[in-house]
Protein backbone atom coordinates (compact mmCIF):
# COMPACT_ATOMS: atom_id res chain seq x y z
CA UNK A 1 0.00 0.00 0.00
CA UNK A 2 1.52 3.53 -1.16
CA UNK A 3 2.21 5.84 1.90
CA UNK A 4 3.44 9.35 1.65
CA UNK A 5 4.53 11.60 4.57
CA UNK A 6 4.59 15.26 3.96
CA UNK A 7 6.69 17.03 6.43
CA UNK A 8 6.33 20.61 5.52
CA UNK A 9 4.84 22.57 2.54
CA UNK A 10 7.73 22.46 0.58
CA UNK A 11 8.77 19.01 0.12
CA UNK A 12 5.46 17.97 -1.32
CA UNK A 13 6.76 17.06 -4.60
CA UNK A 14 9.91 15.51 -2.94
CA UNK A 15 7.31 13.72 -0.69
CA UNK A 16 5.11 12.26 -3.63
CA UNK A 17 7.51 11.67 -6.55
CA UNK A 18 6.07 10.10 -9.40
CA UNK A 19 2.52 9.31 -7.54
CA UNK A 20 -0.66 11.57 -9.17
CA UNK A 21 1.87 12.42 -12.13
CA UNK A 22 0.77 10.22 -15.04
CA UNK A 23 -3.08 9.11 -14.86
CA UNK A 24 -2.30 7.79 -18.97
CA UNK A 25 -4.71 7.94 -21.81
CA UNK A 26 -8.22 6.64 -21.86
CA UNK A 27 -7.72 3.36 -23.48
CA UNK A 28 -5.39 1.17 -25.04
CA UNK A 29 -3.02 -1.00 -22.64
CA UNK A 30 -1.98 1.18 -20.31
CA UNK A 31 -5.40 3.35 -19.91
CA UNK A 32 -5.76 5.63 -16.61
CA UNK A 33 -6.83 3.33 -13.82
CA UNK A 34 -9.06 4.60 -11.10
CA UNK A 35 -5.75 4.98 -7.97
CA UNK A 36 -4.42 6.76 -10.48
CA UNK A 37 -6.76 9.55 -11.04
CA UNK A 38 -7.36 9.33 -7.32
CA UNK A 39 -3.88 9.94 -6.77
CA UNK A 40 -3.65 12.87 -9.32
CA UNK A 41 -6.89 14.74 -8.18
CA UNK A 42 -5.72 14.16 -4.14
CA UNK A 43 -2.02 16.32 -5.27
CA UNK A 44 -3.53 19.09 -6.68
CA UNK A 45 -5.80 19.52 -4.38
CA UNK A 46 -3.02 19.26 -1.32
CA UNK A 47 -0.57 21.45 -2.97
CA UNK A 48 -3.50 23.67 -3.01
CA UNK A 49 -4.72 23.12 0.94
CA UNK A 50 -1.65 23.17 2.17
CA UNK A 51 -0.90 26.92 1.16
CA UNK A 52 -4.02 27.52 3.17
CA UNK A 53 -2.92 25.67 6.11
CA UNK A 54 -5.89 23.16 6.25
CA UNK A 55 -4.14 20.16 7.82
CA UNK A 56 -1.70 20.16 10.74
CA UNK A 57 2.16 18.82 9.54
CA UNK A 58 3.21 16.47 9.44
CA UNK A 59 0.83 14.57 7.32
CA UNK A 60 0.87 10.55 6.45
CA UNK A 61 -0.89 9.44 3.50
CA UNK A 62 -2.41 5.87 3.48
CA UNK A 63 -4.79 4.61 0.22
CA UNK A 64 -7.21 3.11 2.34
CA UNK A 65 -9.71 0.62 0.47
CA UNK A 66 -14.03 0.52 -0.14
CA UNK A 67 -15.54 0.71 1.59
CA UNK A 68 -13.57 3.47 3.57
CA UNK A 69 -12.97 6.79 1.94
CA UNK A 70 -10.12 7.23 -0.94
CA UNK A 71 -7.53 7.80 1.28
CA UNK A 72 -6.28 8.68 5.27
CA UNK A 73 -4.51 11.15 6.94
CA UNK A 74 -2.74 10.63 9.86
CA UNK A 75 -2.02 14.55 10.84
CA UNK A 76 0.42 16.18 12.88
CA UNK A 77 2.25 14.49 16.16
CA UNK A 78 -1.07 13.31 17.45
CA UNK A 79 -1.86 11.41 14.30
CA UNK A 80 -5.58 12.35 14.16
CA UNK A 81 -6.97 11.02 11.04
CA UNK A 82 -9.02 12.81 8.43
CA UNK A 83 -10.76 11.13 5.62
CA UNK A 84 -10.60 11.93 1.85
CA UNK A 85 -12.91 10.73 -0.77
CA UNK A 86 -12.10 11.76 -4.29
CA UNK A 87 -14.89 11.67 -6.94
CA UNK A 88 -15.64 12.95 -10.78
CA UNK A 89 -18.20 15.36 -11.67
CA UNK A 90 -19.49 14.85 -15.09
CA UNK A 91 -22.08 13.45 -17.39
CA UNK A 92 -22.26 9.66 -19.34
CA UNK A 93 -22.89 11.59 -22.74
CA UNK A 94 -19.74 13.53 -22.18
CA UNK A 95 -17.59 10.10 -20.40
CA UNK A 96 -18.59 8.29 -23.48
CA UNK A 97 -17.82 11.11 -25.96
CA UNK A 98 -14.26 11.16 -24.12
CA UNK A 99 -13.80 7.75 -24.86
CA UNK A 100 -14.96 7.27 -28.47
CA UNK A 101 -12.85 10.69 -29.88
CA UNK A 102 -9.81 8.95 -28.30
CA UNK A 103 -10.86 5.71 -29.99
CA UNK A 104 -11.47 7.84 -33.03
CA UNK A 105 -7.96 9.04 -33.70
CA UNK A 106 -8.66 12.47 -34.50
CA UNK A 107 -7.12 15.32 -33.44
CA UNK A 108 -9.92 17.80 -32.86
CA UNK A 109 -13.47 17.75 -32.75
CA UNK A 110 -16.82 19.65 -32.16
CA UNK A 111 -18.69 18.83 -28.89
CA UNK A 112 -21.49 16.92 -29.51
CA UNK A 113 -20.03 14.60 -32.34
CA UNK A 114 -19.70 11.56 -30.15
CA UNK A 115 -22.96 12.06 -28.38
CA UNK A 116 -22.21 14.30 -25.70
CA UNK A 117 -23.49 17.61 -24.04
CA UNK A 118 -23.59 20.87 -25.80
CA UNK A 119 -24.07 19.67 -29.45
CA UNK A 120 -26.20 22.65 -30.77
CA UNK A 121 -23.57 25.02 -28.99
CA UNK A 122 -22.62 25.93 -25.29
CA UNK A 123 -25.65 26.31 -23.41
CA UNK A 124 -25.61 27.43 -19.83
CA UNK A 125 -22.15 25.36 -19.41
CA UNK A 126 -21.47 27.32 -15.97
CA UNK A 127 -25.13 26.24 -14.78
CA UNK A 128 -24.41 22.51 -16.16
CA UNK A 129 -20.83 22.39 -14.48
CA UNK A 130 -23.04 23.58 -11.09
CA UNK A 131 -25.31 21.11 -11.74
CA UNK A 132 -22.83 18.07 -12.43
CA UNK A 133 -21.09 18.74 -9.01
CA UNK A 134 -24.32 18.65 -7.19
CA UNK A 135 -24.88 15.55 -8.31
CA UNK A 136 -21.42 13.98 -7.48
CA UNK A 137 -22.35 15.34 -3.76
CA UNK A 138 -25.70 13.63 -3.85
CA UNK A 139 -23.86 9.85 -5.10
CA UNK A 140 -21.78 10.03 -2.05
CA UNK A 141 -24.79 10.52 0.45
CA UNK A 142 -24.90 6.99 1.39
CA UNK A 143 -20.95 6.28 1.21
CA UNK A 144 -18.58 6.09 4.16
CA UNK A 145 -17.17 9.49 3.93
CA UNK A 146 -21.12 10.75 4.37
CA UNK A 147 -21.84 8.23 6.87
CA UNK A 148 -19.23 7.89 8.75
CA UNK A 149 -19.11 9.54 12.24
CA UNK A 150 -15.50 10.34 11.75
CA UNK A 151 -14.95 14.89 12.79
CA UNK A 152 -12.73 15.42 9.61
CA UNK A 153 -14.28 14.32 6.22
CA UNK A 154 -13.51 15.85 2.85
CA UNK A 155 -14.99 15.19 0.12
CA UNK A 156 -13.30 16.42 -3.23
CA UNK A 157 -14.76 16.81 -6.73
CA UNK A 158 -12.78 16.89 -9.87
CA UNK A 159 -15.41 18.30 -12.86
CA UNK A 160 -14.67 16.37 -16.18
CA UNK A 161 -17.05 17.06 -18.78
CA UNK A 162 -18.03 18.63 -21.62
CA UNK A 163 -18.97 21.83 -18.90
CA UNK A 164 -15.78 21.76 -17.69
CA UNK A 165 -14.31 22.46 -21.08
CA UNK A 166 -16.60 25.24 -21.67
CA UNK A 167 -15.43 27.04 -19.10
CA UNK A 168 -11.89 29.18 -20.16
CA UNK A 169 -10.31 30.83 -17.55
CA UNK A 170 -10.09 31.56 -13.79
CA UNK A 171 -13.27 34.05 -14.44
CA UNK A 172 -15.60 31.29 -15.85
CA UNK A 173 -14.81 29.51 -13.06
CA UNK A 174 -15.42 32.30 -10.31
CA UNK A 175 -18.85 32.67 -12.43
CA UNK A 176 -19.66 28.90 -12.39
CA UNK A 177 -19.26 28.75 -8.45
CA UNK A 178 -20.88 31.16 -7.54
CA UNK A 179 -23.97 29.05 -9.56
CA UNK A 180 -22.83 26.28 -7.29
CA UNK A 181 -22.88 28.47 -4.37
CA UNK A 182 -26.25 29.97 -5.13
CA UNK A 183 -27.79 26.54 -5.71
CA UNK A 184 -26.26 25.09 -2.35
CA UNK A 185 -27.19 27.77 -0.27
CA UNK A 186 -30.86 27.52 -1.54
CA UNK A 187 -31.39 24.10 -1.26
CA UNK A 188 -29.10 24.01 1.98
CA UNK A 189 -31.21 21.73 4.02
CA UNK A 190 -30.83 19.03 2.00
CA UNK A 191 -27.06 18.91 1.19
CA UNK A 192 -26.46 19.70 4.46
CA UNK A 193 -28.04 16.25 5.75
CA UNK A 194 -26.42 14.43 3.13
CA UNK A 195 -22.88 15.70 3.47
CA UNK A 196 -23.67 15.24 7.37
CA UNK A 197 -20.61 17.52 8.47
CA UNK A 198 -18.51 16.17 5.60
CA UNK A 199 -16.88 19.23 3.94
CA UNK A 200 -16.62 19.63 -0.17
CA UNK A 201 -13.76 20.91 -1.98
CA UNK A 202 -13.77 21.45 -5.78
CA UNK A 203 -10.79 20.71 -8.23
CA UNK A 204 -11.42 22.94 -11.26
CA UNK A 205 -9.00 24.05 -14.08
CA UNK A 206 -7.60 27.08 -13.23
CA UNK A 207 -9.35 27.72 -9.59
CA UNK A 208 -9.43 25.27 -6.48
CA UNK A 209 -12.40 26.12 -4.07
CA UNK A 210 -12.48 24.96 -0.03
CA UNK A 211 -15.31 24.48 1.86
CA UNK A 212 -18.17 25.00 -0.38
CA UNK A 213 -20.57 24.60 2.06
CA UNK A 214 -18.61 26.62 5.56
CA UNK A 215 -16.23 29.21 4.94
CA UNK A 216 -15.58 29.22 1.38
CA UNK A 217 -12.39 30.41 -0.15
CA UNK A 218 -10.55 29.99 -3.54
CA UNK A 219 -6.79 29.29 -4.71
CA UNK A 220 -5.24 29.78 -8.25
CA UNK A 221 -4.23 25.64 -8.97
CA UNK A 222 -0.70 25.40 -9.07
CA UNK A 223 0.26 23.25 -12.30
CA UNK A 224 3.71 23.13 -11.06
CA UNK A 225 5.51 19.34 -10.95
CA UNK A 226 2.59 17.56 -13.18
CA UNK A 227 4.81 17.34 -16.34
CA UNK A 228 3.63 13.70 -17.51
CA UNK A 229 -0.01 14.59 -16.47
CA UNK A 230 0.08 17.80 -18.41
CA UNK A 231 0.84 15.62 -21.84
CA UNK A 232 -1.79 13.22 -21.17
CA UNK A 233 -4.72 15.43 -20.49
CA UNK A 234 -3.75 17.07 -24.27
CA UNK A 235 -6.16 14.90 -25.79
CA UNK A 236 -9.17 15.48 -23.55
CA UNK A 237 -8.49 19.24 -24.18
CA UNK A 238 -8.12 19.08 -27.89
CA UNK A 239 -11.66 18.90 -28.02
CA UNK A 240 -12.98 22.02 -30.47
CA UNK A 241 -15.67 24.28 -28.79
Amino acid sequence: MDKVKITSSSDLDAAFGDLGTNVGPRTGANKRTQEAKEWFVLRHFLSAALRVQMFELPIVISKAEPPAPDFIFQLGIAGSAALIEITEATHPDDQREMTEFERSGKSLMLLGDFGGRFADGASEPKLAWASDILDAILRKRDKSICTSDASDRHLVIYPNSSASQLLFDDADEREAFAHLRQRLETERAGYSAALNGCRVHVVGKALIGFDLTGTFSFKVRDPRGFPVMAQNAAADDARAH
